[in-house]
């Protein structure tokens, strides 16, 4: 059944295709999901990610009614264990299989953002998580990162205005590949030595200071810029760069460059991070510049190998 979002004329179904409705007996715990619903749009999650969370916090929900505490706000550190291991061995929605460690983990994550706002309404008054170890999964290999001077030779085998442009943006401003697609010509504020990032991940807004060499390389691309496409970046037909073309075109700029390692827009992204990072500026600053909600996922980025970090400290910067 639908629940409502709290954001006028808009409401969102919140049920999965092909998965049956699963129904509270509880009334109060259907206040508690549209409370936490809206309480996670207000706080800039995207409609997506707060379905998302919806759907998991009522299948806690379900089970606890039968299976936990007799009140959700009386559940206890064993009665997230117990659930932890049911989610574990429940078959995956998508295909049957068993479920990955990554699926129990964000599973038990968002149950915490459930108690986080059940504590926040004064609905519980102790916290189960307190004691209960989340049990994060190992993070596979470490993503291969750019050296500058890999960065500066890929620089250097642009031949069209906007392939520079496209790297000042995944590299020199650290883009999302969402975020560099939805980027308008009226996000650049050239004169202001500014980009502003209006809908970022969770729907968060930020700004990004432009440095010499993006505010010339984004001005030289704007200056030959024509038509009426709101786009900033636009393919060779005039019309808004997509996400597959743009990863097209930083791949044909490495091999122009003869790089073998596999560049995308997130390994841009990773890259300067990493320089940053290695180059002494504080992890809270980069954190902003990324627009990262957690200090936790700009860290991630200062766990790449000795050597790279080697090599990128010493090509050193033009």
């Amino acid at each position: 059944m639908p629940l409502a979002f709290g954001v006028p004329r808009k409401r969102i179904n919140m049920a999965r295709p092909r998965t049956r409705i699963l129904n509270l007996e509880r009334p109060q715990h259907e206040n508690y999901l549209r409370g936490l619903v809206d309480e996670l749009v207000t706080l800039g999650y995207a409609e997506k990610s707060a379905a998302s969370h919806h759907w998991v916090a009522r299948r806690f929900l379900c089970w606890t009614e039968k299976h936990g505490a007799a009140r959700v706000e009386l559940t206890k550190r064993t009665d997230l264990e117990a659930y932890r291991t049911h989610v574990g061995a429940a078959p995956s929605l998508r295909d049957g299989g068993p479920v990955s460690d990554k699926t129990v983990y964000q599973n038990m994550r968002t149950v915490q953002l459930l108690f986080d706002y059940l504590l926040r309404i004064g609905a519980a008054t102790a916290d189960p998580f307190a004691t209960f170890r989340m049990n994060q999964p190992k993070r596979g290999a470490a993503r291969e990162i750019l050296t500058a001077g890999e960065v500066r030779a890929m620089y250097a085998a642009c031949d069209r205005l906007g392939e520079r442009a496209l790297l000042s943006l995944t590299y020199g401003c650290g883009l999302r590949v969402g975020e560099l697609e939805r980027l308008n010509a009226e996000d650049v504020r050239l004169t202001d030595g500014l980009l502003v990032v209006e809908r970022g991940k969770n729907a968060k807004r930020r700004l990004i200071p432009l440095s010499a060499g993006v505010l010339r390389d984004l001005k030289h691309y704007d200056e030959r810029r024509t038509g009426r496409e709101p786009a900033f970046l636009r393919h060779g037909r005039g019309g808004r760069l997509r996400a597959h073309t743009a990863q097209k075109w930083l791949k044909r700029l490495a091999w122009r460059a003869m790089i073998t390692k596999a560049v995308s827009v997130h390994v841009m992204r990773h890259s300067i991070a990493s320089h940053l990072l290695a180059g002494g500026m504080p992890v809270e600053e980069v954190r902003v510049f990324l627009g990262h909600a957690l200090l936790a996922t700009t860290e991630r980025y200062t766990r790449v190998g000795m050597e790279q970090l080697t090599q990128i400290v010493g090509d050193g910067t033009d």
